[in-house]
């Protein structure tokens, strides 16, 4: 008597084993985090990101952001990815930073690993695209970018873009050409202009080598679907073009900067090579030479992806060669752009010739795309690799771990002051996953295929754990010691009628060694927007992404008049450190080792000058550096021939009202003249002087001037950013439209020929 087949969904259980696994996997590693026992506390992510969420979601923060530097908008700013629909939830939703982060990661890697899985099914069998899934999902490059949120964001939804372009330039059908356009856009809203642009090309390129219609008519549906995701995307780029003339790195950043960050050719091993420098937050490191200086550490911390890969690599090329070119090609074109100044500076060159690209940096990003072709070409190979004899396929094993062992000998080698023990750590990982990978070989081949997958996963598991940098939440639930510490120091004054400046430099020398010790020291002195979430505005931070002006006073001028003229009251510093700013210590911790400084004649964020003149925003740093009575409160600098300004020391501010995107004051003065307010307001703020529209003009580089005849007044200054919102309420309606399009349709075609596109 026969035995039954196996019910429908056992069978459909079983194709989908190394994906299930793979979910459960990451959500393992993750779990500390999903329950909010840990944070994820690596690179940027305790005192930049996790704050950031914090107050947008919380709904603390509106479309314009008053608590760092002199103000910015949240809609230029791509990183807090203001349309992307998927961060509007978590605003709408109210969601906490801790679990809220780990969880929207959580949900975005599962949804990524599902769509390469099912990208990789159209040209594999079920177990093989599972190998290809794990390899891509649990890598390092994948965990190792959970410390950039918007990245991998970005990042999951690669495979999903190409995996539309796919079945649209496959099957063809206006369903699928509505769901392409759809998906085109979100990386770039996801916060990672770079990979999406690299994406468009990549897929251009997929959508001509796979098309089943004519080039011409490729051409022209492809021509409504580009114009559809530009429509999705514009209010986004609307936004951050117009206001990227105020950042620093509008001019472009030098080769030097944009290269930093490359991927040293050594880190090619790690490709499979396990822990190939040791470890990655503890002593123990030794991989300093594969480092742009001055930094000690990789920004991407490993790109493992397993020790199996080299085998299945060249079993791909071998036997599958048409299948496996395309993705070659794209590993390649990936990799040496991957590697910056360690590959005749193709980045940076490509920033020269190419002017938009002059403003992003980390080469390392692009392994984003590359890791999906090396996914790609691993499932290639474990689909050929069940067609080899036996011996063959351990010949291929054995090889491929031979070249570990070999990359890792050499290196160790060749390297300055290696780890002998975090070497020996790596070849006993490698060594046994060799003997479980030539176990798995040695099986029946409809067998093997899982085995090396399951074997895989371990393999990442145990490599890669660490990458997501977990912290025990618990020291880190109280507010920070500096929000304590100011608010013994403000006294009766108004937190929002100063700034805050942290000194993160000299902060920074002296740390403690163990790398939790330093996450927490950071944490409890207020890094970088720490001090936003207590309700502090803070001054600048000096990077790439600071407005222009702050900086060139930065820099040009002098720091501590830049600090004053922002409004800056006080100042977290260590205790060497605080006689620079010439003031009085209200504060010190000694548990954290900084004090509270308080600058001396601090400047009110708001003030009527005793007199005006007109001196332009390009000249005025040289002629501030003559002298010292500008950028103070006696003199403002216009940046426009002046209108009548009476010297009047009786006029008087009845009430300020500054709540971050909408400011009210009120004021009485005998004569006509100038109020000036220290910040950067953009030109979507709109002024009113009792009800009536009124400008504003630019003053002291920095800060903003509002004219007002004699008498008593009432000033509002709201931002309305009316253009951008606008094309959003578009954006939103129009993806919407295309994907119930998409969905209700989709059915219907996949049933039928292939027909017409969007």
């Amino acid at each position: 008597m026969l035995a039954s087949a196996p019910p429908s969904w056992l069978q459909a259980l079983r194709r989908k084993l190394l994906l299930i696994t793979a979910w459960v996997t990451l959500t393992v590693l993750l779990w500390p985090a999903l329950i909010g026992r840990d944070i994820l506390g690596f690179r940027d992510m305790l005192h930049n990101y996790a704050p950031m969420r914090e107050l947008f979601w919380q709904g603390q923060i509106s479309l314009w952001n008053d608590r760092g530097f002199g103000g910015s908008s949240i809609l230029a700013d791509l990183v807090q990815q203001p349309f992307y629909l998927g961060q509007l939830l978590m605003r709408a939703i109210h969601a906490p930073a801790w679990p809220g982060i780990s969880i929207r990661l959580w949900i975005h890697e599962v949804l990524g690993m599902a769509a390469i899985w099912r990208l990789l099914r159209r040209f594999v069998p079920p177990d093989a695209a599972g190998i290809g899934t794990v390899a891509f999902g649990l890598c390092g490059f994948s965990l190792a970018n959970f410390s950039n949120p918007q990245w991998v964001c970005a990042q999951m939804w690669a495979p999903t873009v190409l995996l539309a372009a796919d079945a649209w330039a496959v099957e063809g059908g206006f369903a699928r050409g509505c769901l392409l356009a759809v998906c085109l856009p979100q990386p770039l809203l996801a916060g990672d202009p770079l990979l999406c642009a690299l994406l468009g090309l990549t897929s251009a390129a997929w959508v001509v080598d796979r098309r089943t219609r004519p080039l011409s008519r490729i051409a022209a549906e492809g021509a409504l679907i580009v114009a559809a995701a530009a429509v999705i995307v514009s209010p986004q780029l609307v936004a951050t073009l117009r206001a990227l003339p105020s950042f620093a790195r509008s001019v472009g950043l030098p080769r030097s900067v944009r290269e930093q960050w490359s991927l040293h050719p050594a880190r090619i091993a790690e490709l499979f090579v396990p822990r190939m420098f040791g470890p990655l937050f503890n002593d123990g490191f030794w991989g300093q030479f594969t480092v742009s200086p001055p930094w000690q550490r990789n920004y991407i911390h490993s790109i493992y992806a397993g020790a199996i890969g080299p085998a299945l690599v060249a079993t791909a090329v071998w036997k599958q060669r048409r299948n496996a070119l395309p993705w070659v090609l794209l590993a390649c074109a990936t990799l040496m752009l991957s590697l910056g100044d360690s590959f005749f500076h193709l980045y940076g060159r490509l920033g020269d010739w190419i002017p938009p690209l002059a403003v992003f940096r980390y080469p390392q990003r692009i392994v984003a795309l590359f890791a999906i072709a090396w996914a790609a070409l691993l499932a290639l190979g474990a689909a050929g690799i069940g067609e080899l004899p036996r011996s063959r396929r351990l010949a291929l094993g054995a090889a491929s771990f031979a070249l570990g062992f070999a990359a890792l000998a050499a290196t160790a080698a060749l390297a300055p002051s290696p780890s002998s023990a975090a070497v020996w750590r790596s070849a006993v990982q490698l060594a046994i996953v060799c003997a479980a990978s030539l176990g798995a070989l040695m099986l029946p081949s409809r067998y093997a295929g899982a085995a090396i997958g399951l074997v895989l996963i371990a393999d990442l598991y145990a490599a890669n754990a660490e990458l997501l940098g977990l912290l025990p939440r618990a020291p880190l639930l109280n507010p920070p010691a500096a929000c304590e510490a100011l608010d013994a120091a403000r006294g009766q004054r108004r937190i929002h009628s100063f700034r805050v400046y942290v000194d993160q430099d000299a902060l920074s020398t002296n740390v403690p060694r163990d790398w939790e010790a330093v996450r927490i020291r950071e944490y409890n002195y207020g890094k970088r927007n720490l001090l936003e979430v207590c309700g502090y505005r803070e001054t600048v931070s000096l990077s790439s992404l600071d407005p222009a002006d702050q900086l060139r006073l930065w820099r040009e001028v002098s720091p501590l008049r830049t600090l004053r003229v922002m409004g800056t009251r006080f100042a977290i510093t260590v205790p060497e450190s605080a006689q620079w700013f010439g003031g009085a210590v209200r504060y010190t911790d000694p548990a954290w080792h900084f004090v509270v400084v308080e600058l001396p004649q601090a400047e009110p964020l708001l003030f009527r000058p005793e007199r005006v003149e007109y001196i332009s925003s390009a000249d005025l740093p040289a002629v501030a550096r003559s002298r010292p009575e500008l950028l103070e409160t006696a003199v403002a600098a216009l940046d426009a021939p002046a209108l009548p300004h009476a010297y009047d020391p009786t006029s008087e501010l009845v009430s300020f009202i500054d709540d971050g995107d909408e400011m009210h004051f009120r004021v009485r003065q005998s004569g006509p003249g100038y109020w000036v307010v220290a910040a950067t307001l953009d030109r979507d703020w709109v002024v009113q002087v009792d009800g009536a529209p009124a400008p504003f003009i630019r003053s002291d580089l920095v800060r903003r001037a509002i004219w007002l005849p004699a008498g008593e007044h009432r000033v509002s200054l709201k931002y309305v950013p009316t253009l951008p919102l606008a094309l959003f309420a578009v954006s939103t309606v129009l993806t919407i439209i295309l994907v119930v399009l998409g969905l209700r349709l989709l059915p219907q075609q996949s049933s039928r020929t292939p027909g017409a596109a969007i």
